[in-house]
């Protein structure tokens, strides 16, 4: 099915949606502030300088499919539905400017109160989740309830200079909506593109374009980090990051990418500092890697607090080691833990069915004593009995034969969830995830933030 879409802001984004939805058929409407722009894309002209969109417009233009105004209010009247691709740039304090944006939400909301017709909003402009939430807000109040909310967050992920390509095959195509009003739209806008699509809550869908561009940025700065390192040595860094990619197991692949534990273990705190003090030995600046032992210690430390914060004196901790299938405890991040609370007269139950006391050997021995001197006591073999004495249980581990959901939980028993547990999994507890929502609900322990 083919929509009349207002695209509105006619920069590097709007202009190319534009181009590549008229080319999927759409007709669309162009909306600037700029007359230069609007006139420009009226005549089937291209504002912007990016292959491939001046001979789009141009085809499009000469089929009928586009005109430019700048009119907001006449655009939206005349649409089915309205893209908003205006810029959020960013203030001298670094926060975003959401001036534009805000008064478009504004033109369409009074424009849909006005007309009484419900025109869906789909926003690619940037912006974090509070500023969805608070234009969301807005169109509530404006349309006082006689429309659905019709919003939808719709993030764009086009590269300049490719941004026509990535259009017509984007790596997923994500949606934010608010309800089915506007969610009924999403099927019909990109006919024969085929590319994964996910539907999402739109605080969901904002925040995966701040995730996707931060990450570029920590490439970035790591490919330049490595090189520094690389100089140092006489080592051609081209050739070391070539290896480095070759790994899709590990280095480029969705491993080591999820919320959860710090991270621990005998290699990469070791090897970190390793680097880390040739650097400095070397006065070679590594700001990014320099920090990251600190970012992973403040992990940790947010953790504890929020166990603290529960009052619980009885702790049960379902895994020790810093991995599954492993009794490895060096520099485990729960060992760190358990160490803290027992400083603060905490009682502590640890139950690992991989951890045998008189097993440990060489370093792991050593480390297991010399931070927790009275393990063999802390631990138990019976998980359902650590779950029956324990005010509060931290689960950080799913690999140790446990079921769950078979053990004796208790409503009044608070437990954290360090690890992710299935989203069908029922626990009879009040359990709080690390960086995800409750299931509960309860407020006496505050998800880590």
């Amino acid at each position: 099915m083919a929509y009349t879409i207002a695209v509105f802001g006619l920069g590097y984004v709007g202009a190319t949606s534009m181009a590549c939805l008229a080319k999927l058929g759409h007709r669309v409407i162009g909306v600037d502030i700029d007359a230069a722009k609007v006139g420009m894309a009226s005549r089937g002209e291209s504002p912007i300088q990016e292959p491939g969109v001046a001979e789009l417009l141009e085809s499009a233009h000469n089929a009928g499919l586009i005109g430019a105004t700048t009119n907001a209010a006449d655009a939206a009247s005349q649409s089915d539905l309205c893209f908003i691709c205006v810029g959020t740039p960013s203030r001298p304090n670094g926060s975003a400017d959401t001036t534009f944006l805000r008064q478009v939400i504004e033109t369409i909301a009074q424009t849909r109160r006005e007309t009484e017709r419900c025109i869906p909003i789909f926003v690619r402009s940037t912006a974090l989740p509070a500023i969805h939430q608070e234009l969301i807000s807005l169109l509530e109040v404006t349309l006082q309830k006689s429309q659905p909310a019709a919003y939808c967050v719709h993030p764009e992920f086009l590269r300049e200079g490719q941004g026509v390509a990535d259009f017509f095959d984007p790596p997923r195509i994500v949606f934010g909506c608010t309800d089915s009003e506007v969610e009924r739209f999403c099927a019909d806008l990109y006919p024969g593109i085929d590319s994964k699509v996910v539907q999402t809550d739109p605080a969901s869908a904002a925040l995966v374009k701040y995730a996707d561009n931060c990450f570029h940025a920590v490439k970035v700065t790591f490919g330049n980090e490595i090189g520094l390192l690389a100089n140092s040595f006489g080592v051609d860094a081209r050739e070391v990051m070539e290896i480095f990619c070759l790994d899709t197991k590990l280095n480029i692949s969705p491993s080591y990418l999820r919320p959860g534990l710090p991270f621990g273990g005998s290699c990469l705190p070791k090897d970190l500092r390793g680097v880390v003090s040739w650097a400095r030995q070397e006065s070679i600046a590594l700001p990014m890697l320099e920090h990251v032992s600190s970012s992973n210690e403040a992990q940790n430390q947010l953790v504890i607090a929020n166990i603290l914060r529960t009052g619980a004196q009885t702790i049960g901790v379902i895994g020790l080691a810093f991995k599954d299938d492993t009794d490895d405890l060096r520099e485990s991040p729960m060992v760190a833990m358990v160490e803290h609370l027992l400083g603060k007269g905490r009682s502590i139950k640890i139950y690992d069915n991989k951890l045998i006391p008189d097993e440990l050997i060489g370093a792991n021995r050593r480390f297991a004593l010399d931070s927790l001197p009275h393990l063999e006591s802390m631990l138990v073999g019976d998980c359902a009995r650590l779950v029956a004495d324990s005010e509060l249980v931290v689960i950080a581990r799913l690999g140790l034969d446990v079921d769950f959901a078979a053990l004796p939980w208790r409503r009044d028993q608070v437990v954290l969830d360090l690890v992710g547990l299935p989203k069908d999994m029922e626990i009879a507890a009040d359990v709080h995830g690390l960086y995800w929502p409750t299931r509960e609900g309860s407020a006496r322990l505050k998800a880590v933030s």
